[in-house]
């Protein structure tokens, strides 16, 4: 079989998901790129049961990779919901023409079709989990050329038992309205490819019922709250460090005491005073030397960029460290925290997520991702390529912590 061009050219297929392909199957590493690919087609050809192989290989990398996820939360599920020959039945009514195919042999036209679908129950038989492909042509270049043509898919996830309806498809800002007749790129048939992907998870909603709220408000509230969770999961402070800064209550306590009479300061901000001291003893334990292991050792992922708006306080913070450095370990983090926990909401948070397997990605190439929200829904961008495993390690949380 030849690996469909989109997939290389979108850079879909990575060079370390490749390499650990050709090793599994122990196929000799080749020199280059292009080396992979014809290794990988090469393999495919051997039998039936080698082509399956590759095929599922590359609708897995399809789904995985640099993704933005954009997600809704369904509040409310009904009974049929659950019930797979009765969701089945709401699929064919909604999409009669579905023809049950791969991105690997659909036939694409310039109209957005769902070209699969699978439903995943339980062992009491319950529906679990909808997937959906959705699938369309479009042209791609720069705006005043001519275009050349690619396959974009979409794939929509339903997690009923965690309440989340999600988008995965490729970030691009080079897509336009394809047209079989004119290849020319006009900037006024030019794709946002969230916009896109969030169409489709409300053409999903509106088919099976879904409750959820799309009032930009409160969901952003809601978000920004799971984001402090987030933010307070990951950054908690260390045991030991935590017994340090106990260590000097006494001395912190004198020492508010003693300016708070001294200046005759109003006792009503005394309470504050002591929470400061308190934050300004940790920072310098936390700065203090080469610790940032202790930052990451304990936890599945840590901060790296918080953003924050407290309207109250008419504060702004937009702090952030490099990608190996926890944002933990440096001033800029203290600087903002009381802020932070004061109003308890996050605008935006980078993490940076400990991979499955860092065998072919290396300690040097963690995971970051973005999480924050756009218009109406949230979202979470894998700033690099992660695997199914990193890719639910991330989505768990996110679930676990609205």
């Amino acid at each position: 079989m030849s690996i469909p061009a989109f997939l290389d050219r979108d850079d879909y297929l990575q060079n370390p998901v490749m390499r650990r392909f050709l090793k599994k199957h122990k196929i000799e590493l080749a020199n280059s790129r292009a080396d992979y690919i014809k290794a990988i087609e090469e393999y495919s050809s051997q039998s039936d049961s080698s082509k399956a192989e590759v095929e599922a290989f590359l609708l897995t990398v399809a789904k995985e990779g640099s993704k933005e996820i954009c997600f809704r939360k369904i509040y409310r599920f009904e009974a049929w919901h659950k019930d797979p020959a009765l969701v089945e039945a709401k699929i064919l009514e909604a999409f009669p023409n579905c023809p049950k195919k791969s991105i690997l042999s659909y036939c694409n036209t310039g109209d957005r079709t769902l070209i699969d679908y699978h439903i995943t129950t339980n062992e009491l038989g319950h529906v679990i989990k909808l997937d959906f492909t959705f699938s369309s042509l479009f042209l791609y270049g720069d705006a005043g050329e001519l275009g050349d043509v690619t396959v974009f898919p979409v794939f929509v996830e339903v997690y009923i038992e965690s309440g989340f309806i999600l988008s995965r498809a490729k970030a691009k800002s080079t897509l336009y309205k394809y047209d079989a007749e004119n290849h020319f790129l006009d900037s006024k048939s030019k794709i946002n490819t969230t916009d896109y992907a969030v169409q489709i998870i409300d053409e999903i909603v509106r088919v099976f019922s879904f409750e959820v709220i799309t009032k930009s408000k409160i969901v952003k509230n809601e978000i920004d709250q799971m984001l402090y969770s987030l933010y307070d999961k990951y950054s908690f402070t260390p045991k030991d460090v935590v017994e340090q800064v106990e260590s000097q209550n006494a001395v912190t306590v004198s020492f508010v005491n003693d300016f708070f009479s001294n200046l005759q300061l109003d006792a009503r901000n005394k309470e504050a005073a002591i929470l400061d001291a308190k934050i300004l003893i940790e920072k310098y334990i936390s700065i203090n030397g080469d610790n940032e292991d202790i930052f990451k050792k304990d936890r599945p992922a840590y901060l790296i960029k918080v953003s924050t708006d407290n309207e109250t306080e008419l504060t702004k913070i937009d702090t952030a460290s490099n990608k190996l450095v926890p944002l933990q370990c440096t001033e800029a983090f203290f600087d903002s925290k009381k802020s932070v926990v004061k109003s308890k909401q996050c605008k935006r948070l980078i993490l940076v997520f400990k991979r499955a397997d860092e065998t072919y990605f290396g300690k040097s190439n963690p995971l970051m991702v973005q999480l924050g929200t756009q218009k109406d829904h949230g979202y979470i961008k894998t700033l690099q390529y992660a695997e199914e495993a990193d890719i639910q390690n991330v989505l768990q949380a996110v679930f676990e912590n609205y």
